[in-house]
């Protein structure tokens, strides 16, 4: 046991300077730690397997609202532009309402090409009637990951080489443990780091165009079009009406059997008991 206590120290006293997760001595009391613990060191490392990768990261959203005169048409210039700057959809959402048709649309774009995309779309599809665009440096938080991961993927090396010198199972036991916590640190570090990379080297941008019924492209139709829209909307309750009653047509049948042969009905039972009094 104190062979390794030994191999240890020299590890941590020539390597770092600082324990690396917590693996060492106490020096209150002489016995094997087993705490982990975040790395500490402000060194950097830089493995080849893991390089950091430079300039700012950014990752940019965009939200765009028009109105337009042919949906279809539209929705197919929108098919070429997005070919055109190497994007794709990542949803894409028909809907259909009582006076209008849509597509959401949910548009990855290479984030070199995302300006170009935004001008060509305002250029002529329609009436933009709401935009947003939004961006959020994350340069911070990956520099600061890689920095940690590097830490990691040292620490990681030095308790292999611990492993391949330990000689009793209980040595083998902790520094196996200490080995799985700084892997699974080491994949969470790297699953964020694919995800900044991904967002920040495309784009965003949730797109929805709107085909109105009425052809007028405003948030307030004017009331000759509402008057239009308003008697269009009287003739489909009327049909869903008709509709409804042909559905129930063996209860109205029932009702109007019931009511017309009421009297003749009522009749027989006067002349029924007439007859049995005499």
């Amino acid at each position: 046991m104190r062979s390794i206590i030994v191999l240890v120290w020299f590890f941590l006293a020539g390597g770092c300077g600082n324990s690396p997760s917590g693996f060492g001595l106490s020096k209150s009391t002489g016995k094997h730690q087993s705490t982990m613990q975040s790395p500490r060191t402000t060194q950097t490392h830089n493995p080849s397997n893991s390089n950091l990768e430079t300039g700012s990261k950014v990752i940019r959203n965009g939200l765009m609202k028009f109105e337009v005169i042919k949906l279809n048409e539209v929705k197919a210039d929108i098919d070429s532009i997005v070919k055109t700057f190497g994007g794709y959809y990542e949803n894409e959402k028909y809907n259909a309402y009582q006076n209008r048709i849509s597509y959401n649309l949910i548009i990855r774009m290479p984030s070199e090409k995302f300006d170009s995309t935004i001008v060509e779309l305002e250029s002529g599809i329609g009436k933009l009637v709401n935009k947003k665009i939004s961006a959020e440096d994350v340069t911070e938080e990956y520099v600061d990951l890689n920095i940690r991961l590097n830490n990691n993927l040292a620490y990681l090396k030095q308790y292999k080489a611990i492993l391949a010198k330990a000689k009793t199972i209980k040595e083998i036991l902790e520094v196996q443990k200490k080995i799985r916590r700084i892997e699974e640190e080491i994949e969470s570090k790297k699953g964020r780091l694919k995800y900044l990379d991904n967002k920040t080297s495309f784009s965003t941008l949730n797109l929805e165009i709107t085909e109105l019924a009425s052809g007028d492209f405003s948030n307030k139709p004017k009331f000759g079009n509402r008057i239009v829209n308003a008697f269009n909307n009287g003739i489909r309750h009327f049909g869903n009406f008709l509709v409804f009653l042909i559905s129930i047509w063996p209860f109205i049948l029932g009702i109007a059997l019931l009511y017309y042969g009421r009297k003749p009905l009522l009749n027989r039972l006067r002349k029924f008991k007439r007859k049995k009094k005499n």
